[in-house]
């Protein structure tokens, strides 16, 4: 059993070394490594300003490319199924493509801004609320996140613990800010988060 940890071990710094083969980093007297849960950054501990400036070109360029992947895989944002005419557009310049498709010119940004369910994801309208308290008697977690189900024929109102843990708040504001000013559609977005769906490498 030791023997094949070690194996595997070697694998990866075999793997490792061919990675940093004919790059600066082969010949770097030491590394730092950054990593998160997803992620692992592999760059040299000392570098001089032109070559840090490359690292932060690189990053950014790798960085605008994934955004891209994401932005393609929820697409623009048609309303989500809403009724949507050129009185919403409040006289504002829009795109040609809102034009044929819901008679309206539209950016993709205020098609974005214009959609009640996007908005409700970036302002949080469209989030459960319970008092902490009342959560803690019910033995829900303060930080769980919550569904709410109605009763037509009662008018009971019951909110309990998601099954799914994982939706578009737990996107970066920043990112989300990106996506929304891009006029990519958020619901879209947070249906991909809470299928766990694959998007990149597929």
């Amino acid at each position: 059993m030791m023997k094949k940890e070690k194996n595997k071990d070697l694998a990866k710094l075999d793997c490792f070394a061919a990675m940093v083969e004919g790059t600066n980093l082969e010949d770097a007297d030491c590394l730092d490594i950054t990593s998160e849960d997803d992620v692992c950054v592999v760059f040299k501990s000392e570098m001089t300003a032109l070559e840090l400036a490359s690292v932060i070109d690189t990053l950014g360029n790798l960085a605008s490319d994934l955004t891209v992947v994401l932005a393609q895989a929820c697409g623009f944002c048609d309303h989500c199924g809403e009724t949507h005419t050129a009185e919403d557009c409040e006289g504002q310049p829009c795109s040609e493509a809102c034009a044929s498709l819901n008679g309206c010119k539209e950016t993709p940004a205020e098609g974005v801004m214009h959609c009640e369910l996007c908005q409700g994801l970036i302002d949080g309208s469209g989030a459960v609320r319970v008092p902490k308290y009342i959560l803690e008697e019910a033995g829900i977690p303060t930080d769980a996140k919550l569904d709410v189900y109605a009763d037509e024929d009662s008018g009971v109102v019951t909110v309990v613990e998601a099954d799914i843990q994982q939706d578009i708040t737990d996107v970066p504001p920043a990112i989300v800010a990106i996506l929304a000013k891009s006029g990519v559609c958020l619901a879209e977005l947070e249906e991909l988060i809470m299928l766990e769906e694959i998007v990149y490498g597929k």
